[in-house]
């Protein structure tokens, strides 16, 4: 370790010595970080000298003050840093008017991004108390839980700037789909409805545009108190509206927003039409149903519908009177061009986003709050943004097509 001269500058550090120790002990299969790292003489001595350059920084100044300050005695003090902890030797100043950057008054951690590190690995689903052992066995550092809470707590601004961020006046399409997690309210264990809205802007980027937590189960009601939190943070017309079949829904979106197209998921109809087929009969059935919504136009969509229920010659009247029960929503992008139709007659998009929710919230219990839950998932969306929050391919043709269908409800939106 170096040694301070009298004046208190460190002196010159043995690195040829220390070269053949660190070589000696890759050698004998130590490593470079942890709580017998390598690394940690060197950094010992890196910010002790740092330390010893601003003091000098500091006692020149207060000479051009006029204050006759100078050293007066050393401490010492543990730091916590990525290779482990270390001991740092430094001197005091008479006035005690020294105020170190590299590590503060009363600061026990070198800043090398372990607050990076406890949100990254909160974002990959990792509990508190996993973190607190990951971080002790990696580097060493004796972190507190609460210290660690502390950290993650301190992104609920992150958090709330988004939930309140003013959202442009239109959207070209907005997906709408619900998962249910399991959060602590009043003392107990609920599971809850969290309710997912993610949007395509009218210049085509996608984004997330809202994560909200119910009061219990699904409902038509909440959904229409979620779409007013849209409406009051500056939305207000949307082109389409893709969902699921949730009873009155279909009511809740048109008061909402009376202008926006509603289209029922497809994805969605499938899956309800599984549950009333025999397995051997549902490939085949699938092939058949995938004519009707890939169909050309609502004709020929209602000409495979009949095709197939005079196939299975009443077999399946239950299926054919399901899809007819929502023909209407379900054929809502058949007028639309072929691209612009993909786009929209699946959730497939919000499907995707909510894969990386459910990620998330399945190695859980539960979670001590909405707010914690907020920030884990906020967190973990933010990490894998990449994702999810792209442009859609080919917006210039779709734009075009909205442009020339929508006219002047869409254009005058167009900055």
């Amino acid at each position: 370790m170096a040694k301070q001269t009298k004046k208190g500058a460190v002196s010159d550090f043995d690195f040829e010595s220390y070269r053949q120790t660190v070589i000696q002990g890759l050698m004998q299969g130590k490593g470079l970080t942890g709580e017998e790292g390598l690394l940690k003489p060197l950094i010992a001595n890196f910010i002790e000298g740092a330390l010893s350059a601003e003091l000098e920084d500091h006692l020149a100044q207060s000479k051009v003050d006029g204050t006759a300050n100078k050293r007066n005695g050393k401490q010492s003090k543990q730091i916590r840093t990525e290779s482990g902890e270390v001991e740092v030797h430094y001197s005091r100043d008479r006035e005690g008017t020294f105020e170190p950057i590299t590590v503060k008054k009363r600061h026990y951690e070198f800043g090398l991004g372990f607050d990076n590190q406890i949100l990254e690995l909160y974002a990959m689903s990792n509990s508190v108390s996993d973190i607190r052992t990951h971080l002790e066995r990696m580097y060493g550092a004796q972190m507190s839980e609460s210290r660690i809470s502390n950290v993650i707590n301190q992104t609920w601004d992150r958090v709330e700037a988004w939930r309140n961020a003013p959202l442009a006046p239109m959207l070209a399409v907005l997906f709408i789909d619900a998962v249910h997690v399991d959060v602590r309210r009043d003392g107990q264990v609920r599971r809850i409805a969290l309710y997912v809205m993610y949007g395509i802007s009218i210049e085509g980027e996608r984004q997330v545009i809202a994560l909200i937590p119910g009061q219990g189960a699904e409902g038509a009601i909440e959904w229409g108190r979620c779409l007013e939190q849209l409406k009051q943070r500056g939305l207000q017309d949307v082109l389409y509206i893709c969902s699921d079949g949730l009873s009155g829904l279909r009511e809740v979106i048109a008061d909402a927003f009376p202008l926006a197209n509603i289209q029922r998921c497809v994805v969605h109809k499938i899956r309800n039409t599984f549950r009333l087929l025999d397995e051997k009969d549902s490939r085949q059935v699938l092939r058949q149903l995938k004519e009707v919504y890939h169909a050309v136009n609502e004709a020929e969509a209602r000409r495979k519908l009949d095709d197939f229920g005079r196939y299975w010659d009443g077999k399946y009247d239950l299926v054919v009177n399901l899809w007819l029960k929502d023909w209407e929503d379900l054929m809502g992008c058949m007028d639309l061009s072929p691209a612009l139709k993909k786009l929209i007659y699946t959730t497939n998009a919000i499907e995707n986003l909510n894969r990386e929710i459910r990620r998330v919230t399945k190695a859980k219990a539960g979670w001590v709050s909405d707010r914690a839950l907020l920030i884990q998932l906020f967190l973990a969306l933010d990490r894998k943004r990449s994702s999810w929050n792209k442009k859609v391919f080919g917006w210039n043709a779709i734009h075009r097509e909205l442009a020339a269908t929508h006219a002047e409800r869409f254009t005058k939106y167009i900055s």
